[in-house]
């Protein structure tokens, strides 16, 4: 009986050293990126060759500034802006980006809408 006990208490250290560094398994994938906060409910009010963009911005003052990304343009907003006009658009389609930037220039994931400008006036 008194073996036992060693034998056990033994296998009860070894199995807790052995699961000291386990996070060493996943280290590599864990990411310590900031991301700055989305804006939401982005839309999209399509136009003659336009599209007005719209979406709420993230409550407190971290977000500082916008970016929008479609095809090859990029137009960056130096203050914190809800709303954009794109305009001369080609007619097709579109899948845009808006993202925020905060005070230290790291980006949040983006808003994305799919937008296809109307080829007729209004």
């Amino acid at each position: 009986m008194e073996k036992t006990k060693y034998w056990l208490m033994a296998l009860v250290i070894t199995v807790l050293l052995g699961c000291e560094k386990m996070e060493d398994n996943y280290e590599q994938y864990i990411s310590h990126r900031i991301y700055s906060p989305k804006v939401m409910d982005l839309t999209a009010h399509i136009g003659y060759k336009t599209a007005l963009l719209e979406w709420t911005n993230p409550a407190g003052d971290m977000a500082q500034k916008i970016e929008i990304v479609y095809d090859d343009v990029l137009i960056h907003s130096e203050e914190l802006i809800s709303s954009y006009q794109l305009t001369d658009l080609e007619l097709k389609g579109y899948q845009v980006f808006v993202y925020t930037i905060d005070q230290h220039g790291n980006r949040s994931v983006p808003a994305q809408v799919y937008i296809f400008p109307s080829g007729e006036e209004e």
